[in-house]
């Protein structure tokens, strides 16, 4: 008797312990919630099209940062934990950075001279990596 009592404690401590960490307020605040997850890779998918749109003309570069600031609100909704909020903040950095490179294309002397991408492919890496 002692034995299968000994064993039924080894099967269910693992149970307990991860159990007890998801019901901790640490343990909830460390994990990013599926549903904000899901909204956070939609919304890095439609920055992502508007950095594509760079180069293109204003009218599509505008829809397309339309639809992202149109997600971003969506996930925005669904940040709950404080995994979200660092997550959302990564995704607003790349969608601002996005914004400051288009601006900066444009204040450039010569439209035919690529804008340097070292910062934005920074921003980007970090919002890929908290979505992946």
């Amino acid at each position: 008797m002692k034995i299968r009592i000994c064993f039924l404690v080894m099967m269910l401590a693992p149970l307990v312990y991860y159990g007890a960490i998801q019901m901790a307020p640490a343990g909830r605040a460390a994990t990013v919630s599926s549903g904000f997850h899901q909204l956070g890779k939609l919304a890095l998918q439609k920055i992502e099209a508007a950095q594509d749109a760079l180069g293109d003309s204003e009218e599509a570069f505008n829809a397309r940062l339309a639809e992202a600031d149109r997600a971003m609100a969506v996930a925005s909704g669904a940040a709950h934990s404080a995994a979200d909020q660092r997550d959302y903040t990564r995704l607003v950095g790349y969608l601002q950075t996005v914004k400051q490179q288009r601006i900066l294309a444009q204040a450039a002397a010569d439209p035919s001279q690529p804008p340097d991408h070292d910062q934005i492919d920074a921003a980007r890496q970090g919002a890929e990596t908290a979505f992946q």
